[in-house]
């Protein structure tokens, strides 16, 4: 399943081409101290859109080309520096060119002996998430949707399962793994999220 609108993977520069990178940081997630005041900030002084936004929870904003480019999330009250969910940065997030190149990633991440926090359905994309050495939290990130504009109007979307759950799902990535290499040695499967993302 490619998730890119057409002309991403390849673009004609003079006489050579460049081809869409496999891999790019595509999003960051900001833990905050005051919710409403980060929304406003990057909404009013850099020209940001709100896209989602779960009162108190959580907000998307972004300048137009996605569905977020920053993930804004309330810090902890009181937290000390580098405490979990201190202001600063969650995560960040590194997209990958589709579904197969995820689970390959997952893979990858497993066998380099990284612990994996967890994998999430965030309906828009999956999120493997994990930490660098230095204790950095990183995310994979794969995109559900089948082009960026089905994606921003999804992302722009608030509904009552958004509003009580607007994390998502956890996935079990060593099923997901498991069924990507069935898939691919042309095995039958049972019925699991692996098989709904490559049809």
């Amino acid at each position: 399943m490619g998730h890119m609108d057409g002309g991403r993977d390849s673009a004609p520069i003079g006489d050579n081409s460049i081809r869409w990178p496999s891999a790019r940081i595509t999003h960051i997630g900001l833990n905050v101290s005051d919710l409403a005041r980060s929304v406003a900030f990057y909404r009013d002084a850099l020209g940001m859109k709100v896209m989602k936004s779960a009162e108190g929870r959580f907000a998307t904003v972004s300048f137009g080309y996605q569905h977020h480019d920053i993930a804004l999330i309330p810090a902890a009250r009181d937290s000390k520096a580098n405490a979990p969910m201190a202001v600063g940065m969650n995560h960040f997030a590194v997209e990958v060119r589709d579904y197969e190149e995820f689970v390959r990633y997952y893979g990858r991440l497993s066998d380099a002996k990284v612990e994996i926090e967890r994998v999430i359905d965030h309906r828009t994309g999956m999120g493997i998430y994990f930490k660098d050495p230095d204790g950095n939290s990183l995310e994979v990130w794969c995109e559900n949707l089948p082009n960026m504009a089905a994606a921003i109007a999804f992302g722009t979307t608030m509904s009552e399962e958004f509003e009580e759950n607007h994390i998502g799902y956890p996935v079990d990535g060593d099923q997901l793994y498991r069924d990507y290499q069935a898939l691919k040695a042309g095995q039958a499967i049972g019925d699991s999220r692996g098989l709904d993302l490559l049809e």
